[in-house]
């Protein structure tokens, strides 16, 4: 198994844990956590010609295997979970052709989220999505 598809299970594994946990009954006395300080788990991966990466991001509390999760954290935060919603930043790229596929999978707060975009290259992935696929 490559290390790609090997992080990929791990990610999936960890987000049907993280799921199932807040599926799972609770006490009577522990009301469960929906709101602004609700945790929040995201698998990201990013599909390229050279292969795919896997990340997972855990927000509130920030965690997981992504490289920056603070970050990633608040710009996911900026957009409150709604990916589709993220600003482009204008500035340089190449006009190389290497297109880069992203996709964001999990809950933020309450709410699913299934996001995918394609971008040209990485450059104009990593304008588009900040610090989010950057790993």
């Amino acid at each position: 198994m490559s290390l790609a598809r090997r992080a990929a299970a791990v990610a999936t594994a960890a987000l049907l844990a993280v799921t199932a946990a807040m599926l799972l009954p609770r006490p009577a006395e522990a009301a469960p956590r929906v709101g602004p300080h609700t945790p929040s788990v995201l698998v990201l991966q990013t599909e390229r010609q050279d292969g795919q990466r896997t990340a997972l991001l855990l927000c509130g509390p920030t965690g997981g295997t992504h490289p920056d999760a603070a970050t990633a954290c608040r710009t996911v935060a900026r957009v409150d979970g709604d990916l589709a919603a993220l600003e482009f930043d204008e500035g340089p790229c190449t006009y190389e052709y290497a297109p880069v596929t992203v996709h964001a999978w999990g809950y933020w707060q309450d709410r699913p989220v299934n996001w995918s975009e394609t971008y040209g290259n990485r450059c104009l992935m990593l304008r588009g999505t900040g610090a989010l696929f950057d790993f």
